[in-house]
């Protein structure tokens, strides 16, 4: 069988705060402009932040027991009709999405359902958030694709994540392509959180001033051209 068709896009890490929303807002921009047919989920329902940048977001309430998990079909459903699903996971429940993938099994049946599992890791100098993704790579190694997204927000380097056996593992045998999130001006990312608005689409908002407007357009560029290494792993 050839390579996949279809996408199934999740973020595995518990740690909250890395900026797992704001790359799945980024990514959902990249794969709108390529004119990807896309489904979204976010599965914070308490904080939405997905939902509030990306409205057509469907929200899936995963605050739920582990008998109760199976409200995450949904995704897999979803793939009947799109070519990609992107989901947000919220902060302590990367467990929860683990734990439907190993029940259901559901990297065993990514040939059948002519699809890849991307696990988009955020990377940063968070010692709890780095060794999650090292428990994550230990368990799901060999059973998945991988995007590592370094959030470079405080800065140009990442020297704790740099030096990581997991970044070793996961480039060298695991074939993870690395992109970087450049730290976007603070005045313009709080004006897009109070407008609600991705990157994206704050390029053409009238409700933020043009300078806004040119530092989206500017990052938005930046991002495609990161986005564009990651291209097989997100379209397929």
């Amino acid at each position: 069988m050839g390579e996949p068709k279809k996408r199934l896009i999740l973020f595995p890490q518990d740690k909250g705060g890395i900026g797992k929303s704001f790359v799945a807002a980024l990514i959902h921009d990249y794969l709108t402009d390529e004119g990807v047919a896309l489904r979204a989920f976010d599965l914070d329902h308490a904080n939405s932040t997905f939902n509030r940048l990306v409205p057509e977001a469907e929200f899936i309430d995963t605050d739920v027991d582990a008998d109760k998990l199976g409200v995450l079909d949904q995704i897999v459903h979803a793939l009947a009709g799109a070519d990609t699903v992107l989901v947000d996971n919220r902060a302590t429940g990367g467990s929860k999405v683990l734990g439907y993938l190993d029940e259901t099994r559901l990297p065993h049946l990514q040939e059948e359902l002519d699809c890849a599992i991307v696990f988009v890791l955020i990377a940063t100098d968070d010692k709890d958030a780095n060794s999650q993704i090292a428990e994550v790579l230990d368990t799901w190694v060999g059973r998945v694709r991988w995007l590592v997204a370094r959030n470079l927000r405080d800065g140009g380097s990442l020297s704790l994540w740099a030096g990581s056996n997991s970044r070793k593992r996961l480039l060298e045998s695991q074939h993870a392509v690395e992109i970087d999130v450049p730290c976007m001006t603070e005045v313009t990312r709080n004006r897009l959180q109070e407008a609600n608005l991705t990157v994206g689409r704050g390029r053409t908002a009238e409700k933020l001033h043009i300078l806004d407007r040119s530092r989206c357009i500017r990052f938005h560029g930046r991002m495609a051209e990161e986005f564009d290494r990651a291209r097989s792993l997100l379209i397929g």
